[in-house]
């Protein structure tokens, strides 16, 4: 099981994206707006791949029977 930390440290050796900018406010209100995949195709490249790793979280948590706590990701990014 992938631990916060061990994921922020691959996402940055990855340099995919900066865990911060993934997990902003925007990003995750964008994503909950038009969660559909068919959407992507409306933004930009980037957004595309901020969406698409979003989502694979949010797929990888519900098909462990979790679900994430969108809430507490929108208040606790308000202190970045």
């Amino acid at each position: 099981m992938e631990t916060i930390i061990d994921y922020v440290m691959r996402l940055e050796m990855e340099k995919e994206i900066d865990a911060v900018e993934l997990w902003s406010k925007w990003n995750i209100q964008n994503y909950l707006s038009n969660p559909e995949e068919s959407k992507d195709k409306n933004y930009s490249k980037k957004q595309q791949k901020i969406r698409k790793l979003i989502r694979a979280e949010d797929e990888k948590t519900k098909a462990m029977g979790g679900v994430i706590d969108w809430g507490y990701l929108l208040n606790a990014s308000d202190s970045f």
